[in-house]
């Protein structure tokens, strides 16, 4: 029998590395209940897709899966980034573009430097009545080399904003 398992976004810290990956939840549990799990049987976390940063050389590698002992964890946080645009996407496809836009502008926050973070801004500002801001945004979004899908709707909706 397989458990339906839900995806949850993390940062991981140890003495010596940043991981940001996927850790699998069971449904309705949350992040302490897989961590403070009996640790005399499951010594070690799962994690897919992961991004690791030695903090000591900046060097980064990239894994589809790992394990990391939990003893050796510092600090885990919830990746706030993929998080808020996951939710700000989430919203926009709803229509609810001023919940939308709360999401997008944590992204930004989290991570200014992100293309998609920016255009979703751009649009969420641009539906909530702030063509001002949304060109602002779209225009940010466009100097961070997005991919061309992005920059042409980033393009095309610039030219609806007076």
């Amino acid at each position: 029998m397989k458990a339906h398992k839900e995806k949850l976004r993390v940062i991981i810290y140890t003495t010596h590395h940043m991981i940001r990956g996927e850790v699998h939840l069971y449904e309705n549990s949350r992040l302490s209940d897989i961590l403070n799990a009996d640790t005399a049987t499951k010594d070690f976390l799962p994690i897919t897709n992961a991004q690791l940063t030695d903090l000591r050389t900046g060097t980064i590698f990239e894994s589809g899966f790992l394990s990391i002992n939990r003893r050796q964890i510092e600090m885990v946080l919830e990746d706030d980034e993929a998080i808020a645009v996951s939710k700000a996407r989430d919203m926009i496809s709803r229509r609810r573009y001023a919940e939308a836009l709360q999401f997008a502008q944590r992204a930004v926050k989290a991570v200014p430097r992100d293309p998609e973070a920016q255009y979703l801004l751009g649009l969420s500002l641009a539906k909530t009545g702030d063509p001002r801001g949304a060109k602002t945004a779209f225009e940010a979004c466009l100097k961070l080399d997005p991919n061309p899908e992005l920059a042409q709707n980033a393009r095309e909706i610039m030219t609806t904003l007076n």
